[in-house]
């Protein structure tokens, strides 16, 4: 096992189940080394879901207080996860976890992890039941976006597949939909080239493997991309839930290495040789 960390996590700030020190306390009773939190970033709809200007400021305030009083400890860093529809400043933060929620329809922004039934409903009035093309709705402004924003890390990439496991939206191992995915990965890689493999799903929906699928590691593995392990954890006992099977799956896609957040001063990553 590697050392523990993750930069993905989330507390009662968002749309986790704890507070930022208990998420701390169990780092350090699981014997993580570093600890990134990544809250919902700002952004202007959906606004139970993401951080508020208040919180911002709460949510800033209260990871530099925690890093000051566990430095000898653990080493924290202050992250954000900014969705592409997200309108938060990048300088506040120590890193930026990019990611994709939703696709645009006729009702506005459609979270494609949210409610399976609007997910159906879009599917059947906006892209005329063709899941490749809710497919490609996700995909081709992912891709654009981490081109142009240039985050640190890229989560949870594929996660428009979170209700398509069986097929039921479109099939994830089809060519045409893994075309689809891979042009969008080659777009991103020319913006970041640090991809999480996040095993939030597995424990929380039942998910069979981590974002993003093994076709897909393999292929960012031949871009030359580099991956880093993440829980996404929203429940603090589950912080370093399904990581031997990420690292099972990461080691399967032929990845040598991964990064961590620097449990050092210095550098943003540490590489860990598997």
């Amino acid at each position: 096992m590697i050392p523990l960390s993750t930069p993905h996590c989330h507390t009662l700030f968002t749309d986790g189940r704890n507070t930022a020190e208990e998420m701390v306390a169990e780092a350090l009773r699981q014997g993580f080394v570093s600890l990134g939190f990544s809250e919902h970033a700002l952004q202007l709809f959906d606004f139970p879901y993401a951080l508020t200007e208040e919180s911002e400021a709460q949510y800033i305030q209260t990871v530099q207080r925690l890093k000051e009083a566990y430095q000898d400890r653990i080493r924290l860093y202050l992250g954000m996860e900014r969705d592409l529809l997200s309108c938060a400043d990048k300088a506040k933060f120590d890193y930026v976890l990019a990611t994709s929620h939703y696709v645009k329809t006729a009702r506005g922004n459609t979270a494609v992890d949210g409610d399976l039934s609007k997910i159906q409903t879009a599917l059947r009035e906006d892209f005329g039941g063709d899941g490749l093309k809710l497919a490609k709705a996700y995909y081709q402004p992912f891709g654009a976006y981490i081109a142009s924003y240039k985050p640190d890390i890229i989560g949870h990439f594929d996660l428009v597949v979170k209700y398509s496991r069986q097929g039921e939206l479109f099939d994830p191992g089809s060519p045409a939909y893994l075309r689809i995915a891979m042009e969008a990965m080659e777009e991103a890689f020319t913006g970041c080239t640090l991809m999480e493999v996040n095993t939030g799903a597995i424990l929380r929906s039942g998910a069979p493997s981590p974002y993003p699928s093994l076709p897909l590691l393999k292929h960012w593995r031949k871009l030359g991309g580099d991956v880093i392990l993440a829980s996404d954890c929203h429940f603090a006992p589950q912080l370093s839930s399904g990581y031997e099977k990420g690292l099972a799956v990461i080691r399967e896609a032929g990845f040598e290495s991964v990064l961590i957040l620097n449990p050092e001063p210095g550098e943003l990553f540490a590489r860990i040789s598997l």
